[in-house]
């Protein structure tokens, strides 16, 4: 993969609602290679996943906000076995929580060797075009830092 958006010509596995209107903001801005965050336009809480309303003050304004797809990995975990028959190929992956330097957490699949994860290590976003409609951002160590 790389960091720019990559097209694959099948894709199996569920996808999402990317025309949810709660969702929608960030979808189209992966489909950019770029990562976008709500944040409440009342108190400027930055939210992650989206929500109706804002939790901290439950306003239901926001506005969508560029950050860079960089943070750390603050856990993961190892799947040895797939819970859903579309992904038994790709066993085993890793799932990692990414705390990103906006300050909010985001679950993502992990790129690369899982033995090479390291909690605390610095990651950054790469975005997986699946089709047109649906690009996902995955996770990878950083080397660069």
């Amino acid at each position: 993969m790389t960091d720019t958006a990559e097209t694959h010509p099948v894709h199996a596995k569920p996808l999402p609602d990317v025309d949810d209107p709660l969702t929608a903001p960030f979808w189209a801005a992966t489909r950019e290679s770029r990562l976008v965050l709500p944040r409440c336009t009342n108190c400027s809480y930055l939210q992650w996943p989206p929500e109706p309303v804002c939790p901290e003050c439950q306003h239901t304004g926001r506005e969508w906000r560029e950050f860079p797809a960089r943070g750390r990995l603050w856990s993961f975990a190892v799947y040895h076995r797939a819970l859903d028959p579309a992904f038994a190929a790709d066993v085993p992956y890793a799932v990692g929580l990414v705390e990103l330097d906006a300050g909010r957490k985001m679950y993502g699949l992990m790129e690369g060797d899982a033995e090479a994860l390291r909690v605390g290590a610095r990651v950054r976003g790469v975005f997986d075009a699946v089709n047109e409609d649906v690009t996902f951002i995955r996770w990878r160590i950083d080397d660069r830092d």
